[in-house]
């Protein structure tokens, strides 16, 4: 997906073809049916929530896993695009984020106790969780491991074509794992700690600063970027963990990640290395069900980058994370009457991924 030195089709990654990537692909599926590729653990083994729903196949009876990871995940791309335009080459994996369905029988089911599968063959419980009839043992795996696809959230105007299209030109979108999450991101120098607290705040943030999907450049005074985030659970939904900033950057010519978490729920707090108690579990396998007995219904925050370097590209996402839910074929088991799959995860943390903002020296 996202080549190296050179394309597949011999295309030097050079400034004219970031132009031309970038002109023709504003926005990248980080999630659906076929799994999430935000990460990869051995990509990123600091990050506690990289093993979320990941297909890990390379398309093909065999169930063959691909030998290489680099190239299939958007975080590596944007730490690679950084490295390119600091270069001169230009970056051609700017992308904005939105999820989808890829389902292939006219329904889009993100709802995991809604699932319906991917294919029509996979129309009932014991199809979705045994694998449906002809398959082959890999295949039938393949199926049980599909996710139940992801949404798209677009911040426009207005909801009329013109308007959802300027939106997904400038790339003022996010992408849920299913879920119908809020996440609203800004950026930029001259935010106030109390920001948020004003009736126009949103109005404000556009006006001094950028949007998700925005871009950044230095400061006069070299100010680090502040961002605006808010977060709203699905209306009906589930409770929200945490909110994370993940910040991509370069130094001494190498890229680096690193994650901060910047909002927490049930006044939870980082320990000194930096990390954050686990929200607790309130799902009921069995009966497949949870409690908001944890977690919070909004969460918000005003962070500044305490490691800002003003010469040095860099690129933030926010992610957002739910309390843990039953995974699709947890609902599945319990239609049948069956114990849930050992070698499938109970529930999941359903998830949202803003649009970065790039800062450019």
């Amino acid at each position: 997906m996202f080549a190296e030195s050179k394309t597949y089709g011999g295309s030097v990654l050079d400034k004219a073809y970031a132009e031309t990537r970038m002109r023709n692909e504003p926005l990248y599926e980080i999630t659906q049916i076929k799994g999430t590729s935000e990460t990869f653990p051995a990509l990123s083994p600091n990050d506690e929530f990289a093993s979320f729903e990941i297909w890990d196949y390379m398309l093909g009876p065999t169930g063959e896993h691909p030998e290489h990871k680099v190239g299939g995940y958007i975080r590596d791309a944007y730490l690679r695009g950084l490295k390119l335009e600091a270069e001169g080459k230009g970056n051609p994996f700017k992308y904005g984020l939105i999820g989808d369905s890829d389902t292939h029988n006219s329904a889009s089911t993100p709802e995991e106790d809604n699932y319906t599968g991917k294919f029509a063959n996979e129309n009932s419980p014991e199809h979705r969780l045994n694998g449906p009839p002809g398959l082959s043992k890999a295949q039938r795996k393949m199926v049980r491991e599909f996710s139940s696809a992801g949404l798209a959230a677009i911040w426009a105007e207005s909801n009329t074509r013109e308007a959802l299209y300027a939106a997904i030109e400038r790339k003022e979108t996010y992408a849920t794992s299913g879920p119908r999450m809020k996440l609203r991101v800004f950026g930029g120098f001259g935010f106030a700690p109390d920001a948020m607290k004003a009736q126009d705040w949103i109005q404000q943030a556009y006006a001094t600063g950028v949007p998700m999907g925005g871009d950044l450049r230095r400061s006069a005074a070299g100010k680090a970027p502040t961002l605006l985030i808010q977060a709203m659970k699905e209306t009906d939904g589930a409770n929200l963990d945490r909110l994370q900033v993940i910040k991509g950057g370069t130094k001494d010519g190498k890229t680096f990640e690193k994650i901060y978490e910047v909002a927490m729920s049930d006044g939870r707090q980082p320990d000194a290395s930096g990390r954050v108690p686990p929200v607790g579990n309130t799902v009921d396998a069995k009966n497949a069900t949870y409690a908001n007995d944890i977690g919070d219904a909004e969460l918000s925050a005003v962070w500044t980058d305490p490691a800002f370097d003003p010469a040095a590209h860099a690129f933030y996402y926010v992610r957002l994370l739910q309390i843990p839910t039953p995974r699709w074929s947890t609902y599945d088991a319990k239609a049948l009457g069956v114990e849930p799959r050992k070698d499938l995860p109970v529930s999941i943390q359903e998830r949202a991924w803003s649009s970065p903002i790039w800062y450019t020296p």
